[in-house]
């Protein structure tokens, strides 16, 4: 729905006391942080993806009432009175004093969609503003609003009291446009009262879900904006005509995209990829020359932004070990007694590339096993490097993982692997029982440890997956996978195992690890590991292969980038046997398989490993019952329980830090539909893990 004025009032008029009534039946636990995080701010979520409590935009799945919604009758008839389908809607609480409330930034939901706001608590210091220009309205309890979301605008509480506002998203329709009409035809139109009817039961329309994407008509319009802009703000010719040439490309690549796939969720990764390749090509070269709030500006985000599942920004993995090392400043222990080494291919290292030649030199006096009482005795030869420097630049070398510390093998004492499909809660269960007080860990996914050997690299098998067995073992990789391990081994207080001095370190580590990955890889572990313990964790089908979904939307869990045989940029987990003939097919058909192949390789392998070195565990009983659950794995792995352990899991479990949304039961219904279409898929495989619990302890 299209309007051309900045602000518009709806001509319909609400009970004002009717809707305090509903809004103030909900008390403080109920207001939720808004998605703009901005403080004091929250709201109730009345209609979302899924009706769960989320943020999501309408691209992720069908729109459903929740559980707020069933307890305001009048509310769901003020909605309804606006004759519009809904795509989200929610109760707005702004804070007293709140100078300007940002309402959300211009996008592809936007793009198609606008907001309806309904006054049902407010003050004379409410108003609204456009461009950062206060606007003289100032709406009234039970009025209706809605304005141009194509520019940037928001809403000030200047008062002395909250605000509460109710706000509908919407397409629009033929008779919401109708109504604006005919009152900006006759503004001495009086609004349209409607009264609360306690003996109405409304069921409100909602958005009908469709995966809709930019057709080739839209796509033009956008980039000719773009164009018009960037030539017209001044941008270089010659940078013009290769922004045309890029341009025209995108467009005709789209259009065979679309051809084929239409508004289907099984072109989801070919759209992705344009998308990207778009960023890469395109908006790399035009953001700088187009200002903010212009028709092309705006056009990019769109463009931008038309797969995006929420306003949730798209985050970067980063090692938990790495984030502690640098928010504390901590620089490797050197010992003047110890012995350091070049590590093996270090030329080919790309921190190795980033080295000043002085840096080099340093680097190259470490070809042998050396201590640095040795190597400071051969510093006359670089010119400048003092002892001080000397510590430095060693330290840094360790950091770049240039040069490691020859140092004793521990023993790996009945080491403890967490196996699991991937998003099946891994990282939960791994950062609860890495607070065991003998568990040494390397406090993070192991993909770079294991694949980081040139031979266990799906590279060395042209990517055909990234199973490993126990053929796959030779002796130096054996010693060389446990090396790395050690290497970053630290306790439960993150001490490194190699910062103990050598003298106190233990001889004997009980390890803890998990990889999803590693659910393809049992066999080759019990070979290397021949003590090894695993914890097979299982988790509902319903709920894990809509939280591996939502993983390869967000874009967060990229494993690999141009795999040979995969005509888009990403692959996101793990490498099931048979991926790469899944080209065709939607995220969810791919999730499922990834999900079955996980689950299927662990009860097989499982099978072939005595019965009393792996036990299995349900994630819901773990969140459920977090100290029965631990306590039976303690039981299991032989790990002593102590005080911190037991007040850790006498409350329910922190949320993980790898986690894409917030956690709840219901959650994997804003995939209701794609999740629906694959249970019969699955349904073997959860047949099997009922037999497979039985077997294990």
């Amino acid at each position: 729905m299209k309007l051309d004025q900045e602000f518009y009032q709806v001509p319909l008029h609400f009970d004002a006391e009717q809707l305090h009534q509903e809004v103030f039946q909900f008390n403080e636990m109920d207001w939720q942080i808004h998605r703009t995080k901005i403080e004091g701010t929250s709201s109730i979520v009345l209609v979302s993806v899924g009706g769960t409590i989320n943020d999501d935009f309408a691209i992720s799945g069908a729109m459903r009432g929740t559980a707020f919604l069933e307890l305001c009758p009048y509310i769901q008839q003020v909605i309804k009175a606006f004759e519009a389908p809904v795509s989200r809607s929610y109760l707005l609480r702004i804070p007293k004093s709140r100078k300007v409330l940002p309402l959300g930034d211009y996008n592809y939901h936007w793009f198609r969609r606008r907001c309806i706001y309904v006054p049902i608590v407010t003050n004379p210091g409410v108003q609204f503003s456009y461009n950062d220009h206060p606007q003289k309205i100032t709406p009234e309890s039970g009025e209706a609003w809605t304005l141009n979301h194509s520019q940037h605008h928001g809403i000030a509480n200047t008062g002395a009291a909250d605000c509460i506002y109710l706000v509908i998203e919407t397409k629009g329709s033929l008779a919401l446009q109708g109504i604006l009409e005919s009152f900006e035809e006759n503004s001495e139109l009086e609004p349209k009262q409607i009264a609360y009817n306690p003996s109405h039961v409304s069921e409100i329309p909602l958005e009908t879900y469709c995966f809709e994407v930019l057709t080739p008509k839209e796509i033009g319009d956008l980039t000719a904006e773009i164009l018009f802009d960037a030539e017209d703000l001044g941008m270089p010719q010659n940078k013009v005509t290769r922004l045309v040439e890029k341009i025209e490309q995108f467009r005709q690549k789209w259009k065979q995209v679309f051809v084929k796939f239409h508004h289907d969720r099984s072109g989801e990764l070919a759209y992705q990829d344009l998308i990207l390749e778009f960023q890469q090509q395109i908006v790399s070269d035009v953001h700088k020359w187009l200002p903010v709030g212009s028709r092309g500006s705006l056009a990019l985000m769109v463009i931008n932004s038309m797969l995006s599942t929420s306003q949730r920004a798209i985050a970067k993995q980063v090692p938990r070990l790495s984030w502690v090392r640098k928010k504390l400043t901590i620089k490797p222990t050197l010992r003047w007694s110890a012995r350091y080494r070049v590590v093996e291919h270090y030329q080919q290292q790309t921190n190795f590339k980033r080295l000043s030649e002085q840096k080099v030199q340093v680097l190259e006096l470490f070809q042998s096993s050396v201590t640095l009482d040795e190597v400071r005795e051969r510093l006359t030869a670089i010119d400048g490097v003092s002892e001080e420097k000397l510590i430095k630049i060693v330290q840094r070398l360790l950091e770049f993982r240039l040069l490691r510390e020859e140092f004793q093998l521990p023993h790996f004492e009945q080491p403890i692997f967490i196996v699991s499909a991937p998003r099946a809660g891994s990282t939960l269960l791994f950062e609860t029982l890495s607070k065991f007080p003998q568990l040494w860990s390397t406090a993070k996914e192991s993909h770079e440890t294991i694949e980081g050997i040139p031979e266990l690299h799906p590279a060395a098998r042209n990517y055909s997956s990234n199973c490993l067995s126990a053929a796959d073992v030779t002796p130096e990789i054996a010693l060389t996978l446990k090396e790395r391990f050690t290497e970053q081994l630290q306790n439960r207080q993150e001490q490194l195992f190699l910062d103990v001095p050598a003298e106190q370190r233990p001889q004997n580590v009980r390890f803890l690890e998990k990889t999803p990955k590693n659910s393809l890889r049992i066999p080759f572990l019990k070979a290397i590991f021949p003590e090894a313990k695993f914890i097979y964790l299982y988790r509902d089908p319903k709920q894990n292969v809509s939280s591996i979904i939502e993983g390869w939307r967000s874009r967060r869990f990229v494993a690999y980038r141009q795999v040979p045989g995969w005509p888009f940029q990403e692959w996101s987990f793990l490498l099931a046997p048979g991926w790469s003939s899944l080209e065709d097919y939607s995220i969810a058909k791919i999730a499922t398989h990834q999900w079955k192949s996980a689950n299927s390789y662990i009860m097989k392998d499982l099978k072939n490993i005595p019965a009393k070195d792996w036990c299995f565990v349900r994630y819901s009983d773990l969140v459920a019952n977090p100290k029965k659950i631990v306590s039976r794995i303690s039981k299991f792995a032989q790990l002593d329980w102590d005080e911190k352990i037991d007040q850790m899991v006498s409350r329910s479990l922190p949320v993980s830090h790898m986690s894409v949304s917030a956690p709840s039961p219901d959650k994997w219904r804003k995939n209701v539909q794609e999740i629906n279409q694959i249970l019969p898929e699955v349904q073997p495989i959860m047949n099997l893990v009922d037999k497979t619990q039985n077997s294990g302890q």
